[in-house]
């Protein structure tokens, strides 16, 4: 992977790897990001609902124009893209806790788009950019028990397995990563 190409200031964000992009969410991609977040199967693992033309053109204006980007006590999508193409393929979202010690990551890939590495990069991507913007101590994630690949995945990326808990009714497999010393 190259090094990270960080442009992250007032609407600007892009993160570069050879062929994973992070960046800023955009009413461009309103078609794409409708395609996979209406997907049933990519679903039936996420807490959101699906969003018509309206809300998601909405959403994704938000998003677009969040400054800062990365905000205490709120969620943030960021796109993840092809490299190549800037075509949109999924996003991850970031939650930074009220007192900004810790993140919360989650991330989504259109189906086409699994099995490819795309979601391993995007996610040490993503990872370098909030230990080089936040002050955050450790990020954390949670894989649904029956998502095998999710939790694959957080393994691939680096995040240490800590437990099985119980969130909301659905039985998560917990994962965590330190900032490095």
């Amino acid at each position: 992977m190259r090094k990270v190409r960080d442009v992250a200031h007032l609407t600007a964000m892009r993160l570069i790897s050879d062929t994973t992009t992070l960046r800023r969410l955009g009413p461009d991609d309103l078609r794409a990001f409708q395609a996979y977040r209406n997907d049933p199967v990519i679903a039936q693992y996420q807490s959101w609902d699906q969003m018509d033309d309206e809300r998601a053109t909405g959403f994704l204006n938000y998003v677009a124009t969040m400054t800062p980007l990365i905000q205490p006590d709120q969620w943030t999508q960021i796109g993840v893209a092809e490299t190549a193409t800037n075509t949109l393929i999924g996003d991850i979202g970031i939650h930074l806790s009220a007192d900004e010690s810790e993140i919360e990551l989650g991330i989504t890939l259109a189906p086409e788009s699994h099995g490819q590495g795309h979601g391993t990069r995007a996610t040490q991507l993503a990872i370098q950019y909030i230990f080089n913007e936040t002050k955050a101590d450790k990020i954390k994630v949670w894989a649904d028990t029956r998502n095998a690949a999710s939790r694959a995945l957080a393994q691939r990326a680096g995040f240490t397995f800590t437990g099985i808990e119980e969130n909301d009714g659905v039985t998560e497999a917990a994962f965590v990563m330190h900032r490095p010393a």
